[in-house]
């Protein structure tokens, strides 16, 4: 079996190693946070060092951009410290460019690279259940698929690099339009005198189904703005789609609306708050309470 090394032990990235070992996979893991690096040595992972990079496959899970830059590149960085005919499988939420980037720089080591972020939220890295999107030669999709079923219930593979971060980030673009659209109608829903609960079920069993009606529902009537993923990310991810939108010369007027509410909702209750916090503002502006009674 391959040696793996996993770098970025968060919310993500630590379910995601809890799976690689219950798959069988030696595992190393390197992390900022020395706490988080025990805890997964605790079950089982062995402590990254300083120097060469001998593991056949490195994963990659961090917050954007600017963070796969500082690890990857440079005279100290990952790609440098990999062995040619090795495997980077790059999990973060990117921009076109920094995906691009990384897949000529791998390459130019001698680097298989797959662009392959993964939706399905903390509760689907903990139990093994993400969808990924990759963006690869089926080579490099061949060399990586033992490690990224271990994680996923499926695999989509949607061209070269960096059509897996494009995927990625066109279904968050849906996912942020729905959580508007879903506290809006909820709270109407509510100013017309219907029970939130109940509406949440009719909701469920409609036309206005959706993964986050079945996802996130739940939580908002629970009072619950789930922090596992924040704020801080929702408005990256958002300024990452403007910048995929003006590539393409197409601008969405309803990705224009996610991201001015979710940036109202940040400078409201500060990027750390949870992604949920955003219903907050419908439910203010609408005079009225989307939570269960």
């Amino acid at each position: 079996m391959t040696t793996t090394r996993f770098v970025g032990l968060g919310s993500m990235g630590a379910g995601m190693c809890r799976n690689l070992l219950q798959h069988g996979f030696p595992l190393t893991v390197d992390d900022l946070s020395a706490e988080r690096v025990a805890e997964l040595v605790g079950a089982g992972a062995t402590a990254g060092t300083p120097g060469p990079v001998t593991e056949t496959v490195v994963m990659l899970s961090v917050p954007g951009p600017k963070e796969v830059e500082t690890v990857c590149f440079g005279d100290d960085g990952l790609l440098a410290r990999m062995q040619p005919g090795s495997v980077l499988i790059n999990l973060s939420t990117v921009n076109l460019e920094s995906a691009r980037a990384l897949e000529t720089a791998a390459t130019e080591r001698g680097v298989l690279c797959v662009d392959a972020p993964v939706t399905g939220a903390a509760d689907g890295a903990a139990d093994g259940s993400l969808v990924i999107m990759c963006g690869c030669t089926h080579a490099a999709l061949a060399a990586a698929r033992p490690q990224l079923e271990a994680i996923s219930k499926s695999i989509h593979h949607m061209g070269a690099a960096p059509a897996g971060t494009a995927a990625k980030l066109l279904t968050n673009m849906l996912w942020f339009i729905h959580v508007t659209a879903l506290s809006d109608s909820l709270s109407l829903a509510t100013r017309c005198g219907i029970d939130p609960d109940v509406f949440a079920t009719l909701v469920r069993d409609s036309a206005g189904d959706s993964w986050v009606a079945g996802h996130d529902l739940g939580n908002i009537l629970a009072d619950d703005d789930d922090e596992s993923f924040t704020l801080a990310l929702c408005t990256k991810d958002l300024r990452l789609i403007g910048e995929i939108e003006d590539e393409m010369g197409y601008a969405s007027d309803l990705a224009a609306a996610a991201r001015a509410r979710f940036g109202a909702a940040q400078e409201r209750f500060g990027p750390q708050a949870g992604e949920l916090a955003v219903t907050r503002l419908a439910e203010e502006a609408a005079r009225t309470s989307i939570r269960s009674r």
